[in-house]
Parts: structure tokens; sequence; C-alpha cells
């Protein structure tokens, strides 16, 4: 279902783009780096053997390459499909309740117990204000996040918590995206744009350590600072 909604939304969007052909509206491929700063809340983990309330997780920041390509509709409006080179972001342990854990684990409270890629393409309708012929150009935009976390590994801390090998999973997430920001044109065809993007971005954890599951809720309130250069043609 999730697959289906964001196929048709592209699709929708693409079919839009093309419509408008005839006008000889400009094509943009953006380049650049981005910063992802999850804000991730997560449950207390809960399962067998697992303390009441006492562990949880924090999702960090990481940066990457960026890009995204863009079709105008007309003067004010386009269509943004962004994405990046996929994260990897560690996650580290949060001690909730330091007395309801050994002192070995309560030590662990910051270390990271996993690493997650997570592959997050958005497609954004972007309004972007002023004349065509304007050298800046603020925008906004309303899109929908498709993100999935595809490869996820237990550390060693994160297998010593947990009491042996353990394997991760995280549902994938569909959620609405926002972004503000502002183009420069530099030129020619180049240009340059900043931008701070959000999404709506919630998964489950289950976690598998020799047969035993245990799992966790996390919700993300992501802040996505962008910095990129742009070609129109």
């Amino acid at each position: 279902m999730k697959h289906t909604l964001l196929c048709a939304t592209a699709a929708a969007a693409l079919a839009l783009g093309a419509s408008s052909s005839a006008l000889a509206q400009a094509t943009t491929i953006k380049l650049g780096l981005l910063n992802a700063q999850p804000n991730s809340t997560a449950t207390a983990i809960n399962g067998p053997f697992s303390p009441v309330d006492a562990l949880s997780l924090d999702v960090k920041s990481k940066s990457t390459l960026f890009f995204s390509a863009s079709r105008e509709i007309n003067d004010n409006w386009e269509v943004e499909l962004s994405g990046g080179l996929p994260p990897t972001h560690d996650v580290a342990v949060v001690v909730l309740k330091p007395t309801s854990v050994p002192p070995s684990v309560a030590a662990q409270d910051g270390a990271i117990g996993a690493k997650v890629r997570q592959v997050a393409p958005t497609l954004f309708a972007n309004y972007k204000f002023g004349d065509k012929t304007s050298q800046v150009r603020p925008f906004v935009g309303l899109g929908v996040n498709y993100t999935v976390f595809d490869k996820a590994d237990s550390t060693a801390v994160g297998d010593a918590i947990n009491g042996g090998p353990t394997t991760l999973t995280l549902e994938d997430s569909v959620g609405l995206a926002l972004q503000a920001g502002v183009t420069v044109k530099l030129g020619g065809a180049w240009s340059i744009t900043g931008a701070l993007a959000t999404a709506q971005v919630k998964t489950k954890l289950l976690t598998n350590t020799l047969g035993i599951e245990r799992r966790a809720d996390i919700k993300f309130s992501p802040a996505v600072f962008i910095v990129s250069a742009g070609y129109s043609f």
C-alpha cells in the first residue's frame, strides 16, 4: 500500500509536469550536501527479560550528498523529486533507569548500539515566489516522504546488552513533508539553493536475540539542512 501510494503520487506529478512540456518550462538538476538531524523520540524497549522503562534509543545526526530533479509546471510551480546518498545513522543506547539494569549495562549509556541506513526519497510540489526572471526566489514546498530503513545492524555493544547476536528490522514510513528555502541565480543556467526540510517519519523496531523479540516505537521530527548547486536546461 505504501509503495502504491508513492508510485501513484509520483506518476501524477510527472504526468502533470509532462503535460506542460509545450510551454518549454525548465528542468533543474541539483547536487549538494545535506545534514539530517533526526530529532528522534523512542519508547522504552519492551519484551522478555527487559526491565520496564529502563532502556531506549537515540538516533544521531548524519551528513551526506544531496541530489534532486525538478520540472517547472508554470512560472511559479514546480515538481521536485529529492533524495541523497543513503546515510547510515549511529543509534545510541539511552539508559532511562540506571538502577534497573546491571552496572555493565548502565555504563553503556550513550554508546552506539546499532547502525541504521535509511533511504528517504521525497516528492514535493514547490511554489516559487516572485517573477521567473528574479535573481532571488524564495519557495515553499509540500510533499510526500517515503522512508525505508534498508539496513540495520546491531553493534557489539547492542549484542552484549541484548544477551547475544541480535538482528534488527524497522518498518517503512510514509508521511507528509515540508520544505522552505531560497534559490539565487548565479548567471546563465547555474544557481545555488539553501533549504530546510522536515517530514512525518515513524517506525517500529523489532529486535530478535536468539529467538527473544523486543520492540520499540520510534518517531522522528527531522530537520534537514540542504545546500546545493543547480543547473537548469
